[in-house]
């Protein structure tokens, strides 16, 4: 091989390695917007006073940054990729859309903010930001799955990130859905808090969905190896008692209670590692029906609007929620079920084709 040549070679394995940093920064940054969109939304129900320069904004445009940055990096390294543009391409326009879509937001929510005031969180500038943080997420996760796939470094401990190419892409997703069935969006100018049917139908059948899809994928990006589905769901846990548990001192008694959660993600994986279809499913499942545990505390206002329609504090979050358990377990568990099995079996077809 010619000295030229292997200057080209050398370019384009680098490039590639650029384009798979780039994608970790992307899924890092969502994974920084996510966290901080949570908690600023806690502070908001707390009506704690918050200024432009609050923690949760900072980590929120700190990780808009960091996307920015990757997806940049992703951008300039693909274009050196050669043969292999093709196995990237889809990764970089899902985050080039995304990036656009998080970048756009910024300018928009402070013209509405500029006209309307205060905004909830299905206003037009919210859903933007949101949308854009879940294509940035599955552009990144997409970036990160087949560079580890293509060159062959699912190994330990690489493999432990495709865990940040799904754990953002999960808590952005929950933002989608929380947006479509929380009542947190009226102002005074708009009333865009969804239908209270709608959200019911939507928080029963879209939440399952996503906690099973997440964490099945997860699994079978990995070769089904033990212990990352209980790490996915750590996590998540981790990051959501954080951000919606712990800031609310009424709510704080209840952490022992949700931490409980772990141990459906721990008996997944336990089963998961039979690598049997229908365990799998049955995986799907069982995660699908533990929802209403697992998005505690903030989902049960939206079975309240239905159920009990009461008006509920922060202070009353915890009582209400139990006082809805019983009638929500008995009306969700089949559909919630269903559609969890419906999760794995999605997982099952993206993941051939991520990995194809």
């Amino acid at each position: 091989m010619s000295t030229e040549s292997k200057k080209l070679t050398s370019v384009k394995i680098y490039s590639e390695k650029l384009f798979f940093i780039g994608s970790i920064l992307v899924s890092l940054g969502i994974l920084l917007v996510t966290v901080g969109g949570s908690w600023d939304i806690t502070n908001h129900l707390l009506n704690k006073p918050e200024s432009f320069f609050s923690s949760p904004h900072a980590l929120m445009y700190s990780g808009v940054t960091t996307s920015l940055v990757g997806v940049a990096l992703s951008f300039i390294s693909w274009r050196n990729l050669s043969k292999k543009k093709s196995v990237y391409s889809k990764s970089l326009k899902i985050q080039l859309i995304g990036i656009a879509l998080l970048i756009g937001a910024g300018p928009f929510d402070f013209v509405w903010h500029s006209n309307f005031g205060l905004d909830g969180l299905l206003s037009p500038p919210h859903l933007t930001l949101i949308f854009g943080m879940l294509l940035c997420s599955v552009g990144g996760m997409f970036g990160i799955t087949r560079y580890l796939n293509f060159n062959h470094s699912l190994d330990f401990p690489t493999h432990y990130l495709l865990i940040l190419g799904t754990l953002p892409m999960w808590l952005a997703g929950s933002g989608v859905i929380s947006s479509l069935s929380l009542p947190f969006s009226n102002t005074d100018y708009f009333e865009f808090n969804p239908e209270p049917t709608f959200a019911f139908v939507v928080a029963t059948l879209a939440y399952p969905f996503l906690i099973s899809f997440s964490v099945l994928l997860t699994s079978r990006l990995s070769g089904f190896r033990f212990g990352m589905i209980s790490i996915v769901g750590g996590l998540f846990l981790l990051i959501y008692g954080s951000t919606a548990i712990v800031p609310n001192f009424a709510l704080l008694d209840s952490v022992v209670f949700y931490s409980l959660n772990l141990i459906p993600f721990v008996m997944s994986d336990v089963l998961v590692s039979f690598k049997k279809l229908k365990l799998l499913f049955l995986v799907g499942g069982l995660l699908g029906s533990a929802f209403y545990m697992i998005y505690y505390p903030y989902v049960m206002y939206t079975f309240n609007e239905i159920l009990l329609g009461k008006l509920v504090s922060p202070s009353m979050i915890y009582f209400v929620y139990f006082e809805l358990m019983e009638k929500v377990f008995l009306i969700t568990i089949i559909p919630a079920t269903l559609s969890g099995i419906f999760g794995a079996f999605v997982s099952r077809k993206l993941s051939g084709y991520i990995l194809k």
